[in-house]
């Protein structure tokens, strides 16, 4: 009886802090209404390019992706592609999250793309469908879809030979590992990386919060959902599932020939843990890998209060474009 009160109170204490969260961020963003996204807006015409939408790409669900094109093909920027992929938990989210970071890149001249891929929402789904729902299948989706997007190109006249991949969140984590991953057998080689608030690694012990909203409650199921590989309590117990854990978290991936990172991390980030972040600095300095970190000191996951870090981050990601593709 006792165990089951504190159980009670715990998960009490979970949902209130969640929704303590969600309405602070719903305050906060009333509060600087659209401030942030007014960063990347920009005047949409015919003039600067055009959307393809709902395209298809090789995938079990029958996701879809749209590909932005610039108005103008004749310069070195359309050769490059700059692919969004969303956030959300790894649970929802959509590739219309990416509509107004694509338009932007587009104003630059870049080709842009944003993709839909599979999510771990239990909606309708068996046991077996979730434990398929990895971050590897996701990485598998993407790949495919860079492929669709190369030939996609190819038909409209545009000869795509290098691109980078960037994200939010959960989509930071998938552009990441893409990154690292598949820099060379991808169909368009990854030449650099940009991501905001991306958790780097998946040890179950620093999942509580992503856990109890999965309503996941052993860290071998965590562990299960998110590598595809049906870990159990006795490989937790005797470390095998690490690493399983490794190989979809992005510092574990990085080594000597990753690709040049971007990064940005709020410091009080209540949804990913804020310290999963150092031990991606740590190996991309120690691999000698080109990176740059932008701190957001007064950000929950949002990144909704430093506007100046916001917009030091997207002049970054240009500088990146300049430096790193190869004009």
């Amino acid at each position: 009886m006792f165990s089951t009160n504190k159980n009670r109170k715990i998960g009490m204490l979970i949902f209130l802090f969640v929704v303590s969260f969600i309405v602070g961020m719903l305050i906060n963003i009333q509060r600087l209404g659209s401030l942030p996204m007014k960063l990347i807006q920009v005047e949409w015409n015919d003039t600067v390019g055009c959307v393809y939408e709902n395209l298809d790409y090789e995938n079990p669900s029958d996701h879809k992706y749209d590909l932005y094109v610039p108005k103008n093909l004749d310069t070195p920027e359309s050769k490059c592609l700059i692919l969004y992929i969303h956030g959300g938990s790894f649970n929802s989210g959509s590739k219309e999250d990416g509509d107004a970071w694509c338009k932007y890149y587009t104003s630059k001249g870049y080709v842009t793309a944003t993709v839909d891929y599979t999510l771990q929402s239990k909606k309708g789904k068996s046991e077996e469908e979730l434990l398929n729902a990895s971050l590897e299948l996701m990485n598998e989706e993407i790949l495919s879809c860079v492929a669709a997007i190369k030939e996609q190109a190819s038909q409209l006249g545009i000869d795509l030979t290098q691109m980078a991949t960037c994200g939010v969140s959960a989509g930071g984590t998938l552009a990441m590992n893409y990154a690292y991953k598949n820099a060379d057998i991808s169909a368009i080689p990854v030449k650099f990386v940009f991501q905001l608030a991306g958790p780097a690694s998946f040890e179950p012990s620093d999942w509580s919060l992503l856990k109890s909203i999965d309503h996941i409650t052993t860290d071998a199921d965590f562990a299960t959902m998110m590598t595809g590989v049906r870990i159990t309590d006795e490989m937790m117990a005797s470390k095998e599932y690490l690493p399983y854990i490794y190989s979809v978290s992005p510092t574990y991936l990085v080594d000597a020939n990753s690709v040049p990172t971007l990064m940005g991390y709020g410091l009080i980030d209540h949804c990913v843990p804020t310290q999963l972040k150092y031990p991606l600095i740590d190996a991309l300095k120690e691999n000698g890998v080109p990176y740059d970190y932008v701190e957001f000191p007064k950000s929950n996951h949002g990144m909704y209060n430093d506007i100046d870090k916001l917009q030091e981050f997207i002049n970054l990601s240009l500088e990146y474009c300049d430096k790193y593709f190869d004009k």
